[in-house]
């Protein structure tokens, strides 16, 4: 049992694992966040007929991202199946356990797909919270019987939620979502988003307890699950220096809320190590990884 496992009936603390830099990135967000929400005040109070149009121009894309939802959820339960008590109950009690030890108590579905190109994606939406797995990654576990990549994934999804859910309350969250989508503005919002995926991953480490599983999720959710076993570690660790030393890695970055891959494989390493450095060194070992190349993409690594 390693420091970032989790025992059995221990109290979960989400706090300990979020990436050191989220609560001041999350500052930063409010810089862009509060002038907003003040001048929307400001000037809704000074005019009413704007504050009644921008009511009824909020309600109206709320609305129809609220059905667009809808209608995705209603197409996957009639196209895809809904992880339960019945249908993969592994999943189902994985997903049931990760909130419970989380303390999330929102309603989470998945669902489970043939088509489409992404691995895992999670959508959301005030209320309507679902995962959607393709089926492939859901095939590897099966035949292994090993699910711990997958618990990885669904707690790094689910401490991602726990997250936002404490930072702030739902109509924030939607004007931070809207932010995202306006250029320069987003600008300052973007680093609390990659910062909330680098601790989700933690989490989910924290949660499977397993190195082991946590990179061959990740591996799975960029290449596949038939090919994930023939991208080594040394793979990351080159391409992730090839990354950081990129100028036009740096900007795709910046513009973007999601870590590159390899910035992610990195900060996972990091955590282990700092949390667990005996399975750090194991897994370093049992994969013939070159200590010094890992030592130096770590400390060169974006999000340290």
């Amino acid at each position: 049992m390693t420091d970032y496992a989790i025992k059995r009936g221990d109290e979960f603390n989400v706090g300990r694992y979020i990436h050191p830099s989220t609560n001041s990135r999350f500052v930063l967000a409010l810089v862009a966040v509060v002038p907003i929400i003040l001048w929307i005040s400001w000037i809704s109070f000074k005019y009413p007929p704007f504050f009644a149009v921008l009511l009824f121009y909020v309600l109206f894309v709320g609305l129809l991202l609220w059905i667009g939802l809808e209608l995705m959820r209603a197409a996957l339960i009639g196209n895809a199946v809904k992880v339960g008590p019945d249908n993969f109950p592994e999943i189902s009690n994985i997903l049931r356990d990760v909130k419970k030890k989380i303390g999330y108590s929102k309603d989470v579905e998945i669902y489970i797909i043939e088509d489409g190109s992404i691995n895992m994606i999670i959508y959301r939406f005030f209320s309507s919270k679902f995962i959607v797995i393709h089926s492939s990654f859901v095939e590897s576990c099966e035949a292994s019987k090993d699910y711990r990549d997958i618990e990885w994934a669904i707690a790094r999804f689910v401490g991602y939620l726990k997250i936002k859910k404490d930072h702030y309350y739902p109509i924030v969250f939607e004007i931070m979502e809207s932010i995202k989508n306006i250029p320069l503005i987003n600008l300052l919002v973007l680093p609390y988003e990659r910062c909330i995926i680098y601790s989700g991953d933690r989490i989910g480490l924290a949660l499977c307890g397993e190195l082991e599983a946590a990179i061959t999720g990740l591996g799975k959710l960029m290449i596949g699950k038939t090919l994930y076993g023939k991208v080594s570690s040394e793979t990351f660790i080159s391409q992730s220096r090839i990354v950081n030393s990129s100028f036009f890695a740096a900007v795709s970055r910046f513009f973007s809320g999601y870590p590159h891959m390899t910035d992610r494989y990195l900060n996972i390493m990091s955590f282990a190590k700092d949390s667990a450095p005996e399975h750090y060194h194991e897994f370093v070992l049992r994969h013939r990884i070159d200590m010094k190349h890992l030592e130096d993409a770590l400390s060169s690594r974006h999000g340290r």
